[in-house]
């Protein structure tokens, strides 16, 4: 049980510290903006302590035969692998909305138009909120339309406001309901 179990742990700690590492390559070419606290301070040691198991404890231990090494090395593996893949999944949740926000501000209304039209033919529509605080209520409440909600801060951008124009229409056409009625 211990030598398929040892392989096991191995496994796990390897993908763990492969997504740390993709994560925090990736998060540091972008600065510490991305990363919470908890996250940019926790990532580089959980990657090295995933290695330190790796390389020092696990080939010589398990040989004994340890219940209490064998399960710790276990649950420090997943919760390594758990937080890691977490961050590689932010990593490309972050990437496809800064991909979508530079497509979407690039076009003109008149674009807009039709770029609206397709998302509301494949059922992606948006909405981008502005201001200095989000409203958990508006993106609640749009995802019972199946509409993204983006909170987008204090910068207000005209492209996006005409986006929001036809979201609204069509919110109001076919849902009998205003924007204003979602943020509450």
């Amino acid at each position: 049980m211990y030598a398929k179990l040892k392989y096991v742990i191995l496994t796990i700690l390897i993908a763990g510290v492969g997504f740390g590492t993709f994560s925090y390559l990736k998060f540091t070419d972008y600065g510490n903006d991305y990363l919470n606290f908890t996250q940019s301070e926790y990532l580089l040691p959980t990657i090295l302590i995933g290695l330190i198991i790796v390389f020092f404890f696990l080939p010589r231990s398990l040989k004994t035969k340890n219940r209490i090494l064998t399960f710790s090395a276990l649950g420090i593996s997943v919760i390594n692998l758990i937080l890691c893949l977490n961050l590689t999944l932010n990593y490309f949740s972050i990437k496809r909305t800064s991909k979508l926000l530079v497509e979407y501000k690039n076009l003109n209304c008149e674009q807009m138009d039709k770029r609206f039209e397709k998302d509301l033919k494949n059922d992606e529509l948006k909405y981008f909120s502005f201001g200095l605080v989000g409203s958990g209520n508006l993106t609640n409440n749009l995802k019972n339309y199946n509409v993204e909600n983006f909170d987008l801060g204090c910068l207000i951008d005209n492209n996006l406001l005409c986006y929001n124009e036809f979201i609204k229409e069509h919110l109001k056409e076919n849902e009998n309901i205003e924007i204003t009625q979602l943020i509450e």
